[in-house]
């Protein structure tokens, strides 16, 4: 699947509905989530694609537990040995420690009819993996030139966003939404209220840009219609 360039040195990769997004760090990759089980291999054929071999995916941040986001992750991670980096509270889902709470849909017959279609009968785990960094809110990580964690609750207890903080910076929103045919809530979530309140914190966040785990990112002038849907 081809790689498509979305920010200066931030490339996503669309696996089906969900989005990955490669960001170059330096001479070595930093991946943002990883996909269905079995999606390792797509990750790494882009890899190579940008002159890259597995052992140079050093960092892999992921945003939540669902298994679009962290179903490959035990195996990629495997494949690279990079460092996971997650909150502790879907880290602990992913260890195999707790288990994935059933979220609900959110509002809108479009949002019911998806949840029974793909979500309803998805198994509630993912393969275990080892996270060597649990993250909170305001933490900064090392990689990428600086990833700033915005913790943002809702989606799952433990849904991170992510700001790149460079070039004007770079929202990585993850699920808190969606923009997939317009912007929207995403289909599912553990907590609508409090996933309200986390659109309205990130919705606040200056960026250049805004990228989704599901659907088309957003730029230049169109990064107000982002603000403007999600502000309080």
């Amino acid at each position: 699947m081809a790689l498509k360039l979305v920010f200066p040195g931030v490339y996503a990769l669309a696996l089906g509905p969900v989005n990955v997004f490669l960001i170059e760090d330096g001479s070595y990759l930093t991946v943002i989530d990883a996909g269905y089980e079995h999606s390792e291999q797509a990750i790494l054929d882009a890899a190579r694609s940008l002159g890259k071999q597995p052992a140079d995916i050093t960092n892999i941040v992921v945003t939540h537990c669902h298994p679009d986001h962290a179903g490959g992750l035990a195996a990629l991670q495997q494949a690279t040995g990079a460092a996971v980096w997650m909150h502790r509270a879907d880290a602990e889902v992913v260890r195999g420690h707790q288990p994935m709470v059933r979220s609900t849909p959110a509002p809108g017959l479009l949002n019911q009819v998806l949840f029974h279609v793909l979500i309803k009968n998805v198994p509630a785990q993912v393969p275990a993996a080892v996270v060597a960094h649990e993250i909170g809110d305001s933490d900064l990580l090392p990689v990428a030139g600086g990833l700033r964690a915005i913790h943002a609750p809702g989606h799952s207890a433990g849904h991170m966003a992510f700001m790149l903080q460079r070039d004007g910076g770079m929202l990585f929103a993850a699920d808190a939404c969606s923009n997939v045919v317009g912007l929207g809530y995403s289909i599912v979530y553990d907590d609508l209220t409090e996933a309200r309140r986390s659109l309205a914190k990130l919705a606040q966040e200056q960026a250049s840009a805004v990228c989704f785990g599901h659907g088309q990112a957003l730029a230049g002038a169109a990064v107000r219609t982002f603000q403007r849907k999600w502000a309080l």
